[in-house]
């Protein structure tokens, strides 16, 4: 909800913000080459907040997984219509240990376990505010 207060306690960032949007991305963005999301609740606050705009690199165009402690985009294993942003904690037999970096904030991992690798749609390389 925009104005909205996060809840407390908020839980240090772990890990390192995606930068800011560069020129460069923005092109990639118009040129199809990546794919963009709005930022609608508290679970990744500090490092994003609801408003925020992220830009991701979609699965299809990376070999590996992202590296440990990178936000990414999964559809929900419990709901497949819906899109998450998180942090990637773990890798564990082939699926994801997904956290929100505002545990109280979070519907995550913790809840809902390991999610299946082939629900990851990509990367967030960086942020528009």
């Amino acid at each position: 909800m925009p104005g909205s207060q996060p809840p407390e306690p908020i839980q240090p960032q772990i890990g390192q913000p995606p930068p800011q949007a560069a020129l460069s991305d923005l092109l990639a963005l118009f040129l199809f080459r990546r794919r963009h999301m709005r930022v609608d609740g508290f679970s990744m606050a500090p490092t994003l907040v609801p408003g925020d705009l992220v830009l991701i690199t979609p699965r299809q165009a990376r070999a590996t997984l992202p590296a440990l402690g990178a936000i990414v985009v999964a559809r929900h294993p419990d709901r497949p219509a819906t899109r998450i942003i998180k942090r990637l904690a773990d890798v564990q037999d082939g699926g994801l240990v997904l956290l929100g970096d505002n545990s109280v904030a979070s519907t995550d991992s913790r809840q809902f376990g390991v999610v299946p690798s082939r629900l990851l749609i990509g990367e967030v390389t960086s942020v528009v505010r």
